[in-house]
């Protein structure tokens, strides 16, 4: 089976940090196509790629990092940095003396700054890009600027679209890794599977020395079946028969991994009664269908389930927009003790707010809005639009700064 490539939209920042910044990361949960970005990258000078899964190659790095590091190249790509972090001081001193920019690219399956020695040895002397798997538009070729039309000129936004709701559906179920979307149903379940009890547990192994390391694929199973709901570490805790607080830690340790995520609450002067915990969300939704055991057909029939992963998909597609965007805006939730809430917030570095319901219906109605209409008339100019996103084709407008989108709108070309 060949390999499925397609063109990063990350590539452009990574190509602008390599200009200007002497070591650049670029984290990721493993598979999702780092080892292929830094192969396929433009370097602007002579380049070798070594890999800290070779335990020769880790073990020449313990031993004399300095030297490891003179290879007479323009850019020193290490893949799998994290497995041998002793090498971040040998990088800063080198650093020091030549802050050329590009001189480091580094890859990692966990976050590299969450280590203490890379925060204190490279601060000031990198820039941090994230690849997420997949998007859709990647996926199909398209560049995806649903984030920043929602800001510039949300009118673009509102044409209908030609997904049916089990196309939809499919995509769900496939998410965005590059190995599991070239497969069928029955073989992406075999992967995933594999996923799991290699590469997770190999992860997060790695990232420390967790007593009860077994009980981390029930862990993430776990919050597969709360995922795009409000994150309750005590109930979580209490199911695997573990302190509150231990808990804590291994949901840490996930997300160190880019296999768990959290969406803040947003809180403002709207409401005395605002929620304030997180939403817990798995980073892909074909790894959130596999770990419940959601296929396509379970999906048609069971609409609590679609809603929850057609919620986690949009929310992943919005973030991985979010990381290439120009508008750059910060991704939360809301909703108050009174049961008004809107599924989530785009919020601008002017202030300005996008507020985007998420609905698993082809037939939605005016009060599936009413959390969109809320924030609407309390926040006035500063509520830029409000989009509730759903199964059916067709776009429509429902108001004063109000539509009803396709979620096909999320990855469609948009022209003015």
């Amino acid at each position: 089976m060949e390999a499925l490539v397609r063109p990063r939209w990350v590539t452009k920042q990574v190509t602008e940090a390599l200009a200007d910044t002497p070591v650049v990361v670029v984290n990721g949960a493993r598979q999702v196509g780092k080892s292929t970005l830094v192969r396929e990258q433009d370097y602007l000078g002579s380049v070798e790629i070594v890999s800290f899964d070779d335990v020769a190659v880790r073990a020449a790095a313990r031993t004399d990092p300095r030297g490891f590091l003179d290879r007479g190249v323009d850019t020193l790509v290490i893949d799998e940095a994290q497995l041998e972090p002793t090498i971040f001081r040998a990088i800063k001193a080198d650093v020091d003396r030549d802050r050329r920019p590009g001189r480091f690219m580094l890859t990692g399956s966990s976050r590299l700054l969450s280590a203490p020695d890379m925060a204190d040895s490279l601060v000031g002397r990198v820039d941090v890009i994230e690849l997420a798997p997949f998007s859709q538009g990647e996926l199909e070729g398209t560049r995806e600027d649903f984030v920043d039309a929602a800001f510039s000129d949300p009118r673009l936004l509102i044409r209908t679209g030609r997904a049916t709701r089990a196309d939809i559906i499919g995509r769900i179920c496939a998410g965005g890794f590059p190995e599991a979307v070239r497969r069928t149903q029955h073989r992406r379940n075999r992967w995933f599977e594999l996923y799991m009890t290699t590469s997770v547990q190999k992860v997060v192994s790695e990232l420390a020395d967790i007593e009860r390391l077994a009980e981390i694929p029930r862990l993430l199973r776990l919050c597969a079946a709360r995922t795009s709901t409000e994150l309750n570490v005590a109930s979580i805790s209490n199911e695997l028969g573990i302190p509150a607080r231990t808990g804590s830690a291994y949901l840490a340790r996930l997300a160190s991994a880019f296999l768990v995520g959290t969406t803040p609450a947003w809180s403002t002067n709207l409401s005395a009664k605002v929620a304030r915990k997180p939403k817990v969300t798995i980073v892909d939704s074909g790894l959130a269908a596999y770990l419940t055991g959601a296929n396509p057909e379970t999906l048609r029939r069971d609409p609590n389930a679609l809603g929850q992963l057609l919620e986690t998909f949009v929310g992943n597609e919005l973030h991985r927009q979010i990381s290439w965007s120009e508008s750059k805006p910060t991704m939360w939730h809301f909703r108050d003790r009174g049961g008004t809430e809107v599924d989530i917030i785009l919020e601008a570095p002017s202030g300005e707010i996008i507020g985007i319901e998420v609905e698993a219906t082809s037939s939605p109605t005016t009060a599936d809005m009413a959390g969109l209409r809320f924030l609407r008339d309390r926040l006035g100019d500063r509520f830029r639009f409000g989009f509730l996103l759903c199964l059916a084709p067709e776009a429509l407008r429902m108001g004063d700064r109000l539509a009803v989108l396709p979620v096909e709108s999320l990855w469609a070309e948009h022209q003015s």
